[in-house]
C-alpha cells in the first residue's frame, strides 16, 4: 500500500508535545478514523510539529479519552528529548503518561534506561533503569536503580542504587539523591593528595546557594600533620558589571620542620582574610581588592601546592575613579604586606594617592599643537624610617606633522617635584626638583605590496634630552625620585611582514650613542658613548611563533642580555615549548643569569597533558619540575598534578601531588547576573 500525506486541524499531543489547535503533520501508510471516534494511523507512522518529530509504528489517539496510543518502534525527538520506547501513552495536554522499554535522553542532559518510565506534569518516575550524565557513546559511569524520580529543575532521586563505574559496582545505598538545577546546595568532589609535609590531605568543599545573586562555599582542610582548617568564601553579583567577592581562612595547625631555619616561633592559628569588590555607575567606579595573612609565610605554607607559594607579596587597594570627557580623578589607597620580610615596619606605602589627569587636547584648532597634565601626589607612610607628600607635577606640549611617508612628533615636558617631608608628625624640609624632557622622533614608512603579504619598512631617529639636576639631597620614595638625565641619540629600523591569516614577523634593531660620557640602562650607570646594539624578532607563522631580545654591548664586545621564547606545534595534538635568559649581570644588581624552560603540552581527544622543567643551567640543577594529567569524557573529568620544587639557597625540595576526580560534574555554578528573572 503507498504512503499517505496529509494534513488535519486536530488536536494531537504526544509525551511533552502540549500544542493545543495547531496544524499537524501526518505521515503514514494508513490513516482512519473509527466510528468510535479514534483516529488511528499505521505503517510508518512520522507526525512533524515545527521541530518536534515522533514516530512509531502504530499511533492510536483516543478522542473521548483525550489519551493517545503508541505502539512499536517509538522514537521521540525535541530540543529537549530524544527517546525510544516500545509501546506507551500519553494524555493529551501531555501531563500522564506510560512508557516500556524506554532509552533516551531527557531534559538534554540526563540519560536513562528504563523498564517504565511514569510521567506526572513536572515529576519523572522511572522502573527498573539506569541513570547517568554520561551519553550512551560514553557510558563511563551511571546509578542502577530499582526506583528513580526526577523532578524538572529541582532534584532526583534513587532508592536502592549502586553506582558503577566502567560497568563494576563501587558504591552501594538504599537511597541517594542528586541535584537537577544548574545551582545546589550540596557536597562538591574533594580534592586529595601529599606532599613533603604530609602523607595524606584533603580539600571537602560545601556549595552553599543563598539567594538568585549570591552563594558561598565552606572547604575543610585536612592534613595529618600539619593540621586541619576552614575555608569560607562568600559571593554576591550585584548587577552585569558589579560585584563582591569575600574570602576568610583559618588553619590550626600543628608545628613542624616548615618553620625550620626561620626567625618567626610557630604560629598555632593562622588565618588570611582577603576579597574583591567592583562597583560602576556612569561615570563614577569604585575598586576594592584586600588581602591579609596572618603571617609572611602563610602563602608557603598553605599553598603550598600551587603558585601562591611563590607569591612576595600582596596588595590591598581601594580605587575610586572619576572619568569626565575633559579630566580623569583618581584617588588611591595602597597598603602592601611583604612576604620575603618577618615585619612590615619599613614597607612603603601610598595612604593615598590622588591622580589628576587632564586629557589631550588641542590648543589651537588649526595647528596641530596638544596638551595633556598629569599631577600625582603621594602621601609615603612607613611604620619605621622616613615618611612624606610629594607632588610630581608633568606637563605635556605636543607637535605631530605628517608629510607624505614622514612623521615626526616633537615634545616637550617640564616637570616640577615637590616634597613635603614628615618624621614622627612634624616637617623636616620641603624640598623641590625643577626638570624637564625635550624629545624629538622622525619616522619613515614606506610600504611594498607583494602577492602574498605586505612589508612595511620603517626607519627611525629619536633624540631626548632630559636636564641634569641635583637629587641627591632628594628623599628616596620610588624610582621617580631619581629621574636620570639623558642626551640621546637613537636609531632604530623596523621591518615588519604582514601575512593573511594574522601571520606576521617583526624585526627590530636599534642603537644609540649618548653625548654625555656615560648612558644608563636599568638602573646602572656605564660609562662610554655607544649604547648597545638592541636586536628583537617576533613572530607568529602558521602557529610556529617566538620571541627573542638580545643586546650586544660594544664596550665588552660580547651578547650581555638575551631573552627567548620559542613555540613548536609538532602535530595538531603535541606542541613543544622553550624559553631561555641569560644575563652576564652587567645591565642590573642582581646576579647573573643562565636558566632553560622546556615545555610541552599535549591535546589528544579527550586527554590534557602539560608539563615543564625549569633548569638552572649556571648553578648546574633542576629547579622546577610540573606537569598536570587532564582526563575530560564530558561527564566526569580526572586531574592529577605533580610539582617539585628546589631550593639551591637551603638545598630542601618540596614535592606536592594533588588528585581530583568529579564523576558528578558537581563543580560551583556563579551566581546569577541579575536579582529578577
Amino acid at each position: 500500500m503507498g504512503r499517505y500525506i496529509i494534513t488535519i486541524f486536530a488536536v494531537l499531543v504526544f509525551f511533552l508535545f502540549s500544542f493545543g489547535k495547531v496544524p499537524v503533520s501526518i505521515e503514514a501508510q494508513k490513516i482512519e478514523k473509527k466510528t468510535s471516534g479514534e483516529i488511528v494511523a499505521e505503517g510508518d507512522v512520522v507526525v512533524k510539529y515545527k521541530n518536534r518529530v515522533l514516530k512509531a509504528d502504530k499511533i492510536i489517539y483516543d478522542k473521548k479519552n483525550k489519551i493517545i496510543h503508541l505502539e512499536g518502534n517509538i522514537h521521540l525527538k525535541t530540543e529537549r528529548f530524544d527517546l525510544k520506547a516500545e509501546k506507551g501513552w500519553i494524555d493529551e495536554e501531555g501531563n500522564n503518561g506510560e512508557f516500556f522499554n524506554v532509552e533516551g535522553v531527557v531534559e538534554k542532559y540526563y540519560y536513562i534506561k528504563a523498564e517504565k518510565i511514569k510521567k506526572s506534569k513536572d515529576r519523572y518516575i522511572f522502573y527498573n533503569g539506569e541513570f547517568s550524565t554520561c551519553s550512551f557513546e560514553h557510558y563511563d559511569w551511571y546509578i542502577k536503580t530499582k526506583k528513580g524520580i526526577l523532578i524538572k529543575d529541582d532534584k532526583v532521586q534513587f532508592y536502592n542504587i549502586s553506582l558503577r563505574f566502567c560497568k563494576l559496582p563501587v558504591f552501594f545505598s538504599p537511597y541517594f539523591s542528586y541535584p537537577a538545577t544548574s545551582r545546589k546546595t550540596g557536597f562538591l568532589f574533594p580534592q586529595i593528595g601529599q606532599d613533603s609535609y604530609n602523607d595524606f590531605k584533603i580539600l571537602q568543599p560545601f556549595f552553599l546557594i543563598l539567594t538568585r545573586h549570591s552563594d558561598m562555599t565552606f572547604t575543610y582542610d585536612y592534613r595529618n600533620n600539619q593540621g586541619n582548617g576552614l575555608d569560607i568564601q562568600y559571593r554576591n553579583k550585584l548587577s552585569s558589571d558589579s560585584f563582591y567577592t569575600g574570602n576568610f581562612s583559618f588553619f590550626s595547625e600543628n608545628a613542624g620542620k616548615w618553620w625550620e631555619n626561620r626567625s618567626l616561633p610557630p604560629l598555632k592559628n593562622r588565618w588570611r582574610v582577603s576579597g574583591r569588590s567592583e562597583l560602576h555607575y556612569e561615570d563614577f567606579d569604585l575598586s576594592l581588592v584586600y588581602d591579609f595573612p596572618s603571617d609572611p609565610y602563610y602563602f608557603e605554607d598553605i599553598y603550598n601546592a600551587t603558585d601562591l607559594r611563590y607569591k612576595s607579596y600582596t596588595k590591598s587597594q581601594l580605587i575610586a575613579l572619576i572619568d569626565r570627557r575633559r579630566f580623569t580623578l583618581e584617588i588611591n589607597f595602597d597598603f602592601i604586606y611583604d612576604l620575603t620580610k618577618d615585619n612590615n615596619e619599613q614597607t612603603l606605602q601610598r595612604l593615598p594617592e590622588i591622580r589628576y589627569y587632564l586629557k589631550k587636547k588641542k590648543l589651537f584648532e588649526k595647528l596641530p599643537l596638544y596638551f595633556d597634565l598629569l599631577s600625582v601626589n603621594t602621601n609615603f607612610y612607613r611604620e619605621k624610617g622616613q615618611s612624606g607628600i610629594r607632588s610630581d607635577n608633568t606637563l605635556n606640549l605636543e607637535v605631530f606633522t605628517n608629510f607624505y611617508s614622514f612623521s615626526n612628533l616633537l615634545r616637550f615636558s617640564p616637570r616640577t617635584t615637590l616634597y613635603y617631608l614628615t618624621k614622627k608628625g612634624s616637617a623636616d624640609r620641603t624640598p623641590v626638583r625643577n626638570l624637564f624632557t625635550f624629545e624629538d622622533r622622525l619616522r619613515y614608512t614606506l610600504i611594498k605590496k607583494y602577492t602574498d603579504f605586505y612589508h612595511s619598512v620603517i626607519p627611525q631617529l629619536s633624540f631626548k634630552r632630559v636636564s641634569k639636576v641635583s637629587q641627591e639631597t632628594l628623599p628616596y620614595f620610588d624610582r621617580e625620585d631619581r629621574v636620570k638625565d639623558a642626551y640621546d641619540i637613537d636609531f632604530s629600523l623596523f621591518n615588519i611582514l604582514n601575512f593573511q591569516d594574522s601571520n606576521f614577523l617583526s624585526w627590530e634593531i636599534s642603537t644609540g650613542y649618548t653625548l654625555n660620557r656615560y648612558y644608563y640602562l636599568g638602573n646602572n650607570r656605564l660609562k662610554g658613548h655607544k649604547k648597545p646594539l638592541k636586536n628583537r624578532i617576533y613572530f607568529n607563522i602558521y602557529g610556529f611563533s617566538g620571541e627573542n631580545t638580545l643586546y650586544y654591548d660594544f664596550r665588552f664586545n660580547q651578547i650581555v642580555r638575551s631573552i627567548t621564547t620559542l613555540n613548536i606545534p609538532v602535530t595538531s595534538w603535541l606542541s613543544y615549548s622553550i624559553s631561555h635568559s641569560y644575563d652576564k649581570g652587567v645591565f642590573s644588581s642582581i646576579p647573573s643569569v643562565n636558566q632553560i624552560t622546556n615545555s610541552v603540552r599535549i591535546n589528544y581527544k579527550n586527554m590534557n597533558f602539560s608539563g615543564s622543567v625549569l633548569s638552572n643551567i649556571k648553578s648546574g640543577y633542576t629547579q622546577r619540575k610540573s606537569f598536570t594529567l587532564t582526563l575530560d569524557r564530558k561527564c566526569w573529568r580526572f586531574n592529577l598534578s605533580y610539582r617539585e620544587d628546589y631550593n639551591g639557597i637551603t638545598g630542601k625540595t618540596f614535592r606536592s601531588i594533588v588528585v581530583y576526580i568529579n564523576i558528578l560534574r558537581t563543580d560551583i555554578k556563579l551566581p546569577f547576573v541579575s536579582r529578577t528573572l
